[in-house]
């Protein structure tokens, strides 16, 4: 009896010392969206740069941050940036993106000083494939005329060498053959059994492959070769039904699209208020913007991953709150606001493998405090209070 009594009494003190446990910081009281799912009402406990509990129970600090009718989410995630000044990265962290994946760069220094400072407080994150992968005089060679190019010269397999000594994160690709203004034939492109053969060079390396296109079809036949994902929706308007047996061969490659409307919006836009002709191109050869929220809500609804993306660095996109506007057409292409959230955080955390887009004990704290629920409306997004990378403020 008497040992019995002394076992109670000893779980009772470690279960009081367990509760008693002090942390770095606490949150208190706030709403929380973990990346995946709303927790509801609960206290969040930071010990150096990890979150170190979430709970329905009271956690002690010494610092307490009293968050009643406040929401915390993790940091946001841009999945097709490009950038090229420090004050573009500082943007984005401002606006509560916290990692961004760059999708071409004409300079290594560039894109180095980038990637280091995003291991800096008060810089998100910054992730790259370099280089992209093109053929003299096709896209994007008249934007930045000088990079290496797949030619006689540079093999798919010295390509993709030279992005991994560039130390790229990943390896992009562009096909774009869609018809262009000035262009009716469309760009040089890289031949499909090039890009089969890039995507299995990176994947041998242990590198993921992203592809560029402009057409459904080129998405269909490009499927078949499982790259990891689409960084763009199509636009094109020739061939772009997509019918059942499409969505299946999409949906069955396993990969993911950043639909990147933003800019398809903006460029429809741009070529009306250039004049008559850009504008019956643009009518003759482009999906309308219905047409392009449709387009996302039957791959959504087919359970294909979906990754927020705006392409900003192109149209006067921003490096910040435009991803916002990017969700905001997610919402009006059917998805509800938890989905939407999921693109810019849950989806791309598991997408990428990086540490931006979950709140979980033992991950790091990398998240937005916000003065609204941005469950209820996604314009709350706006309204930041507080940004944590790793833990610290700015």
């Amino acid at each position: 009896m008497k040992r019995n009594l002394f076992v109670c009494l000893v779980v009772l003190l470690l279960t009081a010392c367990a509760t008693d446990q002090s942390y770095d910081l606490v949150i208190q009281d706030v709403g929380m969206f973990d990346g995946e799912k709303d927790l509801g009402i609960v206290n969040i406990a930071i010990s150096a740069d990890t979150i170190a509990a979430i709970s329905k129970r009271k956690l002690l600090s010494d610092s307490v941050i009293i968050a009643t009718g406040k929401y915390i989410i993790p940091g946001l995630v841009n999945s097709h940036v490009h950038m090229w000044e420090l004050e573009q990265l500082k943007e984005s962290y401002r606006a509560g993106v916290l990692a961004n994946m760059g999708m071409h760069a004409s300079s290594y220094s560039r894109d180095s000083s980038l990637r280091a400072h995003g291991k800096m407080a008060g810089f998100p994150f910054y992730y790259s494939a370099h280089t992209a992968a093109t053929v003299p005089g096709g896209h994007p060679t008249w934007i930045t005329p000088n990079i290496e190019t797949i030619n006689d010269s540079i093999s798919v397999e010295q390509f993709v060498t030279h992005r991994m000594n560039d130390e790229a994160d990943y390896i992009k690709i562009i096909k774009e053959s869609s018809p262009w203004f000035g262009q009716p034939k469309g760009p040089p492109s890289l031949p499909y059994d090039s890009i089969k053969k890039i995507i299995d060079v990176a994947h041998s390396n242990g590198l993921k492959a992203v592809v560029h296109i402009g057409s459904l079809e080129e998405m269909t036949t490009i499927s078949k070769f499982k790259p990891d994902g689409f960084v763009h929706m199509w636009y094109s308007s020739i061939n772009a039904e997509l019918t059942e047996e499409k969505l299946k061969l999409i949906k069955e490659s396993g990969v993911f699209i950043v639909p990147t409307a933003m800019i398809n919006k903006r460029a429809r836009e741009l070529a009306y208020k250039e004049g008559p002709d850009f504008a019956l191109y643009a009518k003759e050869n482009y999906l309308t913007f219905e047409e392009i929220k449709e387009s996302i809500k039957q791959v959504h609804n087919a359970g294909i991953f979906i990754l927020a993306g705006t392409d900003n660095g192109n149209f006067d996109l921003n490096w910040g709150d435009d991803l916002i506007d990017e969700l905001i057409i997610y919402s009006q292409s059917g998805m509800n606001n938890i989905e939407v959230l999921k693109t810019a955080t849950g989806n791309p955390a598991k997408a990428w493998g990086i540490p931006v887009g979950f709140l979980q004990v033992g991950r790091q704290a990398n998240m937005i405090l916000l003065n609204a629920n941005p469950l209820e409306n996604l314009e709350n997004l706006r309204d930041i209070n507080t940004v944590w990378k790793n833990g610290l403020l700015e």
